[in-house]
């Protein structure tokens, strides 16, 4: 009995140490998030590459006919509006506010760059596994840009962005994105 305790317990610790923040800041300084401002956020995934498939978006659903692609664009478009509003309504100590509106006067520009997308599935919920399996999952760059001068003012890079498993993509893809503007307040908020 001792034996299962003691694996139960290392399980437990080898999870929470994954269960890390998946945002890293790797260039400048994150102390522009913390004045106030406004951020058009950018995100380009409409061609990212697919995970397991080895081809581009446009090419896995195009491959399945337009409406299939129109359908993934629609559903991410979808999931990027999740994203500037989940930022906007749970920021603490960020101070920015950020916009998808091209016409919006901003002061900075967050161009989000997926480089891989991952597009889960829904069978982590047939198998009762889980609140994450099956659940998207993306990684890529950000870059703050100051629209004033061009300057980039700080990177970030994110990797293994899991969001919750559910039945249908736009669930999946919407869940990510929260994931990943959580992960980039935890980053920004949090001391050095």
């Amino acid at each position: 009995m001792k034996k299962v305790f003691l694996a139960m317990a290392l399980l437990m610790g080898v999870v929470a140490l994954q269960a890390g923040n998946p945002v890293k800041l790797v260039k400048g300084d994150k102390g522009v998030f913390l004045t106030e401002a406004t951020v058009r956020v950018v995100i380009d995934d409409h061609k990212t590459l697919i995970d397991r498939r080895d081809q581009t978006a446009d090419v896995y659903y195009g491959a399945k006919g337009a409406d299939e692609y129109a359908k993934f664009v629609d559903d991410v478009d979808r999931a990027h509006e999740s994203f500037v509003t989940y930022f906007n309504e749970k920021k603490r100590k960020a101070l920015l506010t950020m916009t998808s509106d091209s016409a919006a006067q901003a002061d900075y520009t967050l161009n989000v760059k997926v480089t891989l997308m991952n597009v889960g599935n829904a069978g982590g919920m047939i198998w009762g596994m889980s609140r994450k399996a099956g659940g998207a999952q993306i990684e890529g760059t950000m870059q703050l840009v100051d629209n004033a001068t061009g300057e980039t003012k700080c990177e970030f890079e994110f990797a293994k962005v899991k969001g919750l498993m559910a039945p249908v993509f736009r669930a999946r893809v919407i869940s990510v994105y929260r994931y990943l503007a959580d992960g980039l307040l935890e980053s920004v908020e949090k001391k050095k």
